[in-house]
């Protein structure tokens, strides 16, 4: 699986993907799409990246959003990981997070932060990260909506060290 800067050319792909993945909220949707067209339109913002895993025809299949956490040393979110449906169990998540993490490493990065909800249709997108290498670092109890909690995941870049703090 190749994986690759998204760009202009991207965008029908990248939108069908995020219309197609089954589990999310109309406000998901246009939040994914909005990062999307932020990232696309605005060449100099460091807010959002994007990457890509594309097919032997280079037509993306999946696709990872992440950018710095603010106010933080290291930090980053990973704030939409998305697979066509087709393309599942192809190994192009795993090459999506894979590709985030040497990029991000790279970059001196410290930590990843990845979240979901606790909902019984999200159980595997928490199975997909702890087998990519997350970990459960936390739950927010009823975070979304009443039975709805957060679930947050990292994964470390560089060993953790004690601040003494």
């Amino acid at each position: 699986m190749c994986i690759r800067s998204a760009v202009s050319k991207d965008r029908d792909a990248i939108r069908a993907i995020i219309d197609g993945a089954g589990n999310l909220t109309e406000a998901e949707e246009a939040c994914a799409a909005e990062l999307l067209d932020i990232y696309l339109k605005n060449a100099g913002q460091r807010d959002y990246s994007f990457i890509v895993a594309v097919d032997g025809q280079d037509a993306a299949v999946g696709y990872a959003c992440y950018g710095p956490r603010p106010l933080t040393d290291g930090t980053y979110d990973l704030y939409w990981i998305i697979v066509d449906p087709a393309a599942r169990r192809s190994g192009a998540g795993r090459a999506l997070v894979e590709g985030v993490g040497n990029r991000l490493a790279a970059l001196g990065a410290r930590l990843i932060v990845a979240e979901t909800s606790g909902l019984a249709k999200y159980e595997p997108t928490r199975r997909f990260y702890t087998g990519c290498g997350f970990i459960e670092e936390a739950r927010v109890k009823e975070f979304y909506r009443a039975g709805d909690d957060l679930v947050i995941y990292t994964m470390r870049l560089r060993p953790y060290t004690e601040s003494g703090n």
